[in-house]
């Protein structure tokens, strides 16, 4: 009567894991394949003659895949991409709120613990250094395909 009873349990659940996974997938929908970007600061460098490729401005790349999150921190300037940290972490959604399990900004966390999408952009808030709200608007670009 065991061996029924388990046997049964293992049938219903292997059953409802396709079910859980297209809903988890399904709740992703919002963000699924697409990649949003932010300025999240800039590096100013003093020199004694004008250069305008000493310094850089640092922004965030968020582009969402199945079940991860493909972040990229570039450096950029007039001259081009100076620099890139590319990395990959967790995130999961809940009707318009995406939790972005991890982010830097020059190698230190940049903490939002939360960002609400509205209509092709992702909003977060972050405590700055300083103890201030600082509102972070991803706006959602579209990456042409390699």
């Amino acid at each position: 009567m065991k061996a029924n009873n388990f046997l049964l349990f293992l049938f219903l659940s292997l059953m409802c894991a396709p079910v859980y996974s297209q809903t988890k997938n399904q709740n992703n929908k919002i963000v699924l394949n697409k990649t949003f970007r932010t300025s999240v600061g800039s590096m100013c460098v003093e020199t004694n003659t004008p250069k305008p490729c000493a310094g850089y401005t640092v922004f965030l790349e968020l582009n969402f895949k199945n079940d991860i999150v493909l972040v990229n921190e570039k450096n950029e300037n007039a001259c081009g991409t100076v620099s890139e940290n590319k990395y990959k972490t967790n995130y999961s959604t809940q009707g318009n709120i995406v939790k972005v399990e991890k982010l830097t900004r020059y190698g230190e966390p940049l903490k939002i613990k939360q960002f609400l999408y509205t209509k092709n952009s992702l909003i977060g808030e972050a405590i700055d250094v300083d103890g201030r709200k600082k509102e972070y608007v991803f706006e959602e670009i579209k990456i042409k395909q390699k």
